[in-house]
């Protein structure tokens, strides 16, 4: 993560053969942020230095196969299961019992699964425009709305091509844009089309995408209290992905912007640390 903001950056191995690149600031209560496709821990540059100032301890990973994180090769390295394992292990790699967890695009759906999976591990969530993964699942089948701008997902199960378009340059730069328009600095952009190239970089992204249509099974409800903030002006998930949501998670927060793209995060730095630090510091209901 580029910065000068006295981050702390380390290579953590974790029992499955896989290490991860990680970045933190602060002390205090533990916050563990997952970044989405196509970006990595330079997503939450702007989030780690509030809320290590709120007393938190802000932990953001490079997720495997992303920014400087192993990138193993084959699809079903990015099943499910492991990218759960791989935020297991992290956890207590660092001596956590318990983590507030924070989760955007992909990093939203992973969070969704270990919350499901692994409630004990759990203290609180929040996820910026992040699909649950039933909801997800059954909208590409009932939502003419959800499926037509999910058309790069259906892209992505194509051998080879689709992680060759990703590398060529202009690519991301071009897509990123797309979905946010005016969202992202010359060096943002600079910063993820590197990323993107790197060796194995684009095939792991892309893998995401084909494991999780494979053999897809529904998760447990979540109980553990759930914050859900969400641009309306998402071109790649739509709004309608909220309905119903409570059916999934029962203890459930939703806060819409409705201005904002599916870049929230990046968009509205401010209102979101303010959102997320004032949920991560509510006391009462499950919490």
């Amino acid at each position: 993560m580029k910065s000068g903001a006295d981050f702390e950056g380390r290579r953590m191995a974790l029992g499955s053969g896989i290490t991860l690149s990680v970045t933190s600031k602060g002390e205090g209560p533990p916050v563990v942020l997952l970044h989405g496709f196509p970006q990595n821990s330079y997503t939450w540059r702007k989030h780690l230095p509030s809320l290590a100032d709120a007393g938190f301890r802000a932990i953001a990973p490079d997720m495997r196969g992303y920014g400087l994180s192993d990138k193993p090769k084959a699809v079903a390295d990015y099943k499910t299961e492991r990218l759960v394992a791989d935020v297991r292990e992290l956890v207590h790699s660092l001596g956590y019992e318990k983590v507030h967890l924070v989760g955007h695009d992909w990093g939203g759906v992973v969070a969704f699964h270990v919350a499901a999976a692994h409630p004990e591990m759990i203290d609180r969530l929040v996820i910026l425009n992040g699909p649950h993964p039933d909801v997800f699942m059954k909208s590409l089948f009932r939502s003419q709305k959800q499926r037509t701008r999910s058309w790069y997902v259906f892209l992505f199960q194509l051998p080879f091509l689709p992680e060759r378009m990703l590398a060529r340059k202009g690519i991301l730069e071009r897509m990123l844009r797309f979905y946010g328009p005016g969202v992202f600095s010359k060096e943002d952009l600079a910063t993820y089309t590197s990323a993107v190239r790197k060796p194995g970089a684009a095939r792991s992204m892309v893998n995401y995408y084909r494991a999780a249509a494979r053999g897809y099974r529904e998760i447990p409800v979540i109980t553990r209290p759930t914050l859900v903030l969400w641009g309306e002006k998402d071109r790649a998930l739509h709004p309608c992905l909220l309905d119903g949501l409570e059916k999934h998670v029962t203890n459930l927060t939703i806060k819409r912007f409705p201005d904002a793209t599916h870049w929230l995060n990046e968009e509205k730095p401010g209102e979101v640390n303010g959102e997320m630090v004032r949920f991560l510091r509510a006391v009462g209901g499950d919490g």
